[in-house]
């Protein structure tokens, strides 16, 4: 009836080890591996550097805010009392805050946390929290 061999042409020494995984992967792996931190997988790169490119829009938009909008107006130390050097002293000091809030967010988030999801969730949150609203609402109408 049927050779033996035959049998033998449809499977290989070995397949059980090719089996399929049980599941698919997750898009963002917390898991270490060989005793190292969590790398968070490719889809946790690609999106950290999306918000990487966001922080630095971010910035170019804060500089521009802190430059080139009314506000720039408020540039004046007065008449030289305390409280106005001490006003003009804050403002250029926030100023300096808002143009490097973003890159400072991104860095010392991606530097400090090691867990990829929580990395993310907080960059997206900087993102979020630290957009230039002086500059979106100057080139509305």
């Amino acid at each position: 009836m049927t050779d033996p061999t035959d049998e033998d042409a449809l499977s290989w020494e070995g397949d059980d080890a090719l089996a399929a995984p049980e599941r698919p992967a997750p898009l963002i792996d917390d898991r270490p591996s060989g005793g190292r931190r969590a790398s968070g997988g490719g889809f946790a790169l690609l999106v950290i550097g999306v918000l990487g490119g966001v922080a630095v829009i971010e910035t170019a938009f804060w500089i521009r805010s802190a430059f080139q909008l009314q506000i720039a107006a408020s540039l004046d130390t007065g008449s030289g009392s305390a409280v106005e050097i001490a006003a003009f002293v804050l403002n250029v000091a926030g100023r300096v805050l808002a143009v490097l809030a973003p890159v400072v967010w991104f860095a010392i988030v991606a530097w400090r946390v090691h867990v990829p999801s929580r990395r993310l969730a907080l960059l997206l949150l900087g993102a979020v929290l630290l957009v230039p609203w002086p500059a979106i609402l100057a080139g509305s109408p």
